[in-house]
C-alpha cells in the first residue's frame, strides 16, 4: 500500500543499502541482502500496493514491479520520517545512524526523490513529476524497476540494518514500513 511517494520511500530504502567501505586501506563492495520488508501500519485509505521484490535466477539484481494506486493527493501536510540503525551482529544492539525530522512530502519529492529517484524511475514506471505539488492520486505501474545502490556507496558498514520510515499525517502515524537487511560482500 504505497503511493508515489511510497512508492518513492519503498525503493529510497531498499537502494540505501549498498556500499562499499574503508577496510585495510582498500574499498571493499557491499552488497545488502533483504531479509525482511513489512508494513507496520498500513493505510488502506490512502495508497493501495501490490509490489513484488524478485530476484531471477543466478542473479544478484533485485527488480519491483507491481502496481501502486494512490488514492488522496499527497502535500506537505503529511510528512515523512527515517530512523536507520545498524549492528555488528543480527541479536546485537541497534544504534542509530540516522534519524531524520519530519519532512513534508512535497520538499522530498523535490529534494531526495528528484536528486537520487526521478530519472532512473521514470524510465520503468509512470513515476511523479519531482517539481509537482500535491503529488496527485493515481495508478503507477512498476515494471523492472532495478535496485541500483551506485548513489549511496558511502553509506554503510558490514552488518545489520533496520529502517523504519514513518508517514505522519495530523501528527498522527499513517503508514509505517519497516526493513531488516544484512552486508555481504560482492564477489
Amino acid at each position: 500500500m504505497v503511493s508515489k511517494f511510497h512508492l518513492f520511500l519503498g525503493i529510497w530504502l531498499l537502494q540505501v543499502f549498498v556500499a562499499p567501505i574503508q577496510a585495510d586501506g582498500e574499498k571493499k563492495k557491499l552488497k545488502i541482502v533483504l531479509d525482511k520488508l513489512e508494513k507496520e501500519i498500513d493505510a488502506e485509505h490512502l495508497v493501495k500496493t501490490e509490489l513484488k521484490f524478485e530476484k531471477a535466477e543466478g542473479d544478484d539484481e533485485v527488480k519491483i514491479n507491481g502496481v501502486v494506486d494512490q488514492l488522496v493527493d499527497f502535500d506537505d501536510n503529511y510528512k515523512i520520517t527515517f530512523d536507520i540503525s545498524h549492528s555488528d551482529e543480527q541479536d546485537g544492539e541497534y544504534k542509530t545512524v540516522l534519524s531524520t525530522p519530519q519532512k513534508g512530502i512535497c520538499e522530498v519529492m523535490q529534494t531526495h526523490y528528484k536528486k537520487f529517484f526521478y530519472e532512473s524511475l521514470k524510465e520503468h514506471c509512470n513515476a511523479p513529476d519531482p517539481d509537482v505539488c500535491p503529488v496527485t492520486k493515481e495508478k503507477y505501474e512498476v515494471k523492472d524497476y532495478p535496485l541500483d545502490s551506485s548513489k549511496f556507496q558511502n553509506y554503510l558498514r558490514p552488518g545489520f540494518y533496520r529502517v523504519v520510515a514513518t508517514v505522519l499525517h495530523n501528527e498522527e502515524e499513517v503508514l509505517k514500513y519497516r526493513v531488516e537487511s544484512h552486508t555481504e560482500e560482492e564477489a
